[in-house]
């Protein structure tokens, strides 16, 4: 089915195109396989319209000097049994992502705030650009941290920005090491309210030449397929963000990488299960962010289960040493983002690495501990088999 601005369906349509099991990031979901032979020749919303969407709904209210916060998810009046307000917080980058946090605000019955501004990603480093637009950054980062440390409500932060932003290097360090610098710096500032900060790792860049190649396709009632995508390596650049949360390693700070519903091992799609990627060549559309939400929402989720474990006062891997437990931590961790992902091969080398060294670690010393024998001090023959148990988990 191909929807046609020249000739528009129904009202009800797109509503039934994008409620279809399929459309959008569900055709991508690792963990089941979801195909739809009727969106084959889809593409919605469709390509003159998509640079005229809007983003996804935002409530303005509250307005400071350089702040412009708006709500979504659910209103504060009707939540009485909320724990903690969300916010995303960043530039157009992190703006594009709201309809995807609206699903998780909707399904926790949680309010959330939005305060963004365009090329202005939240961190203590200065983009390049003119003088009167870097004061006002900065300006904005201070308001943002003026915000979040007075409405201590805010629990959860969500950050994204725009990855292949040049930024006024410090002394010894390039672009990346610059920004990693500064992510980890305003993280370590934040107020103590918040207790999760969760970088959505940015999104794959489309290109002129891919939407062009789209619009072709779309006027001649032709399936997009694989014709109109870009090599991976293009399209995906490296997020300084996620470096930084993944080098920081704080309890508090996490990574969330839906890049595989963007894209397979090797290309990135500009169409996806029907739904059009993208609203222009840098920003994702609102259609398609509200598919990835119960992605997000379940990466979310393992992140709160993998909070909750640590923060329990007692738990299966208490009776291990120190080292033993942080290495069957590291395991069991990564296993996780692995099976999230739907395997090994979708997600970094450095996944497999960290897990390889993990259980390296676990091999020796339950191999030790075999070998002073299963009794006696520190409680070897228990430690052995918790060891055990995580290897094989």
């Amino acid at each position: 089915m191909l929807l046609s601005a020249a000739a528009p369906a129904p009202a009800a349509a797109p509503d039934l195109v994008t409620l279809r099991p399929c459309f959008g990031a569900a055709s991508r979901d690792p963990l089941t396989r979801c195909t739809d032979p009727a969106l084959r020749l889809t593409i919605f919303p469709a390509p003159a319209d998509a640079l005229l969407e809007p983003n996804a709904p935002c409530v303005p209210g509250g307005r400071t000097s350089l702040l412009y916060p708006c709500t979504f998810g659910v209103r504060r009046a009707a939540t009485s049994h909320a724990t903690g307000t969300l916010a995303l917080v960043g530039d157009s980058h992190a703006s594009h992502w709201r309809a995807a946090v609206d699903v998780i605000a909707a399904r926790k019955g949680l309010p959330a705030v939005s305060i963004t501004r365009s090329r202005c990603p939240f961190i203590n480093a200065t983009v390049i650009m003119p003088r009167e637009d870097r004061i006002s950054c900065r300006r904005w980062s201070r308001e943002v941290m003026a915000y979040l440390t007075s409405h201590r409500e805010i629990s959860t932060l969500f950050v994204s920005a725009r990855s292949s932003a040049r930024f006024v290097t410090a002394r010894g360090r390039d672009n990346l090491e610059t920004q990693v610098a500064g992510y980890i710096s305003l993280w370590r500032s934040l107020p103590a309210t918040i207790e999760n900060v969760v970088v959505i790792r940015d999104t794959p860049r489309g290109s002129s030449a891919s939407t062009l190649c789209v619009q072709r396709a779309f006027a001649a009632k032709r399936a997009v397929g694989r014709r109109c995508s870009r090599p991976r390596a293009q399209a995906l650049h490296t997020d300084p963000a996620v470096v930084a949360a993944r080098r920081l390693r704080s309890p508090r700070v996490h990574a969330i990488d839906l890049s595989n519903f963007f894209c397979d091992a090797r290309r990135c799609f500009p169409v996806v299960g029907g739904a059009f990627v993208y609203k222009d060549g840098d920003h994702i559309s609102a259609v398609f962010g509200r598919t990835l939400g119960p992605y997000l929402l379940r990466a979310y989720d393992a992140i709160l289960r993998a909070t909750q474990s640590r923060s329990a006062p007692t738990g299966p891997l208490d009776g291990l040493l120190p080292d033993e437990r942080a290495a069957a931590g590291c395991l069991i961790a990564e296993r996780q983002v692995a099976a999230q992902a739907g395997g090994w091969q979708n997600i970094g080398a450095e996944h497999l690495r960290r897990a390889n060294l993990c259980r390296t670690m676990l091999a020796l010393r339950a191999l030790q501990l075999n070998a002073l024998g299963l009794s006696g001090e520190r409680n070897r023959r228990s430690r052995y088999a918790l060891i055990l148990a995580a290897l094989d988990t």
